[in-house]
């Protein structure tokens, strides 16, 4: 028998509202001008943003946990070879 917590739930286990909080423009400067200005012109673009998250989030709490880690590592390994990737064509422009 599957263990208990890897059983996918029907329900998230809090609410959207809890799981995604916008964010702080005080705990992130470099971003608070935008945030502003997207409330104030666009706030659509700040709700998709809060979607989008939610949705990768539940996307995420609906693999088994050996998935989950599986992705966590994979993403790893992705963002090693584009560093790998950036330092290689930062040395060809500075060789260039």
């Amino acid at each position: 028998m599957p263990n208990p917590s890897s059983l996918p739930r029907e329900e998230p286990a809090i609410a959207g509202d809890e799981m995604f909080r916008p964010v702080n423009p005080a705990a992130v400067p470099e971003l608070g001008g935008v945030i502003a200005w997207l409330a104030q012109h666009d706030p659509d673009v700040l709700g998709a943003v809060a979607e989008f998250d939610r949705s990768l989030i539940w996307a995420t709490m609906a693999l088994v946990p050996r998935e989950r880690l599986h992705q966590g590592i994979q993403i790893g390994l992705d963002l090693e070879e584009m560093a790998q990737n950036l330092r290689q064509q930062r040395a060809l422009k500075r060789a260039g």
